[in-house]
């Protein structure tokens, strides 16, 4: 096992472009972390740069203590399982897994036909080992990449969206063989996606990137419930949460209709305490909220942006009592039937009543997703009561973009 340390690590290619910019990361032995962002993000490059396929342009790289910046790929006893399952077409399942020690020199041949033998139990390939990659299904050649890993033995696995040439199922299916792989081997691991699906469901602790920069690296739990900025909150999370602009005000500053009444038997609420104002809707803010983050009395009477999970936003007919901590009225412009949730969306910004007209009225508005039990019966071009769950509210700084509540 290995701790894998990146020091203000920087990456800039000859263009000019920084794929990778002052990143600070730590690698715990046995430790598997995910680096998840969007598509050109410079998770991939991060990677490479840690198996030596790339130069680092500054900081410094260290395993187990040891800087490694000027250290050969083939010396940093490193294994690499790619995108692409990179397999010989005309060697036998044994002998993709067995190259690697093959062209090493040294490895006594029975000490191969153990390692071979022991990664083709570990991973279900006994019946395959004398067929060629042709004759496997996508998840059998992904098990053989893997498995030319694993006999290797490395001190660290890195693992670049290996599981993103598979359909929908069979990557569920390779998720939990992965992570049970790992827990069975204790081998240090980074694994790279731009899933986030997968990355919480993977790592014990997950870094969000984005334009080459950390945004936050925390256990998967963590990066749910307190979200460091805009980006991770907007990223993680699916369907993603709500970022809506509004203002926080005290609840005698402004008027309307939609104020929150807060019928929640669990939450309580001060009268002239804050209310969230976004188009034709208020929220009082739960006074539990305000105790344990003062720091949103500093944003009272300016603009804020308010984070809500879609599984915070209940139809307000089916919900029992406790859960109305608030109730604002949307004007729904399209229903999504998943069969176990109905996602549906609604308008920000418009009035209460809708005409006949609804859905061109709301096409061009900005939207709010709620996660919906299926028995709801709120349809396309009507106004539906949602209730809020208060508590639940996250804020963040418009002009940073940074969490007020962190």
């Amino acid at each position: 096992m290995a701790r894998i340390d990146l020091d203000s690590v920087t990456k800039q290619f000859p263009d000019g472009t920084t794929a990778v910019r002052s990143l600070d990361l730590a690698v715990g032995e046995g430790e598997l972390l995910v680096l998840v962002g969007p598509s050109g993000c410079g998770k991939t490059t991060a990677l490479r740069l840690v198996a030596g396929l790339e130069e680092v342009t500054s900081g410094t790289i260290s395993i187990n203590g040891q800087p490694v910046n000027d250290l050969e790929p083939r010396h940093r006893d490193i294994a690499m399982v790619f995108q692409s399952y990179a397999l010989y077409p005309h060697l036998s399942v044994y002998d993709n897994m067995a190259f690697s020690l093959k062209h090493r020199g040294g490895v006594p041949k029975a000490v191969i036909r153990q390692r071979v033998a022991e990664a083709a139990r570990i991973l279900e390939l006994e019946p395959y080992l004398q067929r060629k990659p042709r004759q496997l299904s996508g998840g059998q050649r992904q098990r053989v990449a893997m498995g030319r890993a694993i006999v290797r033995q490395p001190r660290a696995f890195l693992m670049d969206e290996p599981l993103s040439n598979l359909d929908a199922k069979l990557r569920v299916q390779m998720r939990a063989e992965i992570a049970q792989l790992q827990r069975t081997l204790g081998t240090t691991t980074i694994y790279v996606t731009h899933d986030q699906t997968e990355a919480m469901t993977l790592g014990s602790r997950v870094a969000v990137i984005s334009t080459g920069v950390l945004q936050q690296v925390a256990a998967p739990a963590e990066l749910y419930r307190r979200p460091a900025n805009l980006f991770v909150a907007g990223f993680i999370g699916s369907p993603p949460m709500n970022l809506v602009d509004a203002r926080l005000e005290r609840a005698g500053s402004v008027a309307g209709n939609g104020m929150a009444a807060g019928r929640s038997v669990h939450t309580s609420y001060d009268p002239s305490g804050p209310v969230v104002v976004f188009g034709q809707n208020q929220i009082r803010v739960p006074t539990e909220v305000m105790k344990e983050h003062p720091a949103l009395t500093r944003y009272l009477g300016e603009p804020v942006v308010v984070g809500i999970r879609p599984e915070h936003l209940y139809d307000a007919t089916l919900a029992p009592d406790r859960s109305l901590q608030a109730v604002i009225e949307l004007p729904i412009r399209l229903r999504e039937e998943l069969g176990s949730e109905v996602y549906v969306h609604g308008a920000i910004g418009a009035a209460a009543h809708v005409s006949d007209n609804a859905a061109d009225d709301v096409r061009s508005l900005a939207t709010i997703v709620a996660k919906m039990d299926p028995r709801t019966k709120i349809a396309e071009g009507e106004a539906a009561a949602i209730a809020v769950d208060a508590a639940g509210l996250h804020f963040f700084d418009p002009s940073t973009g940074a969490s007020i509540l962190a």
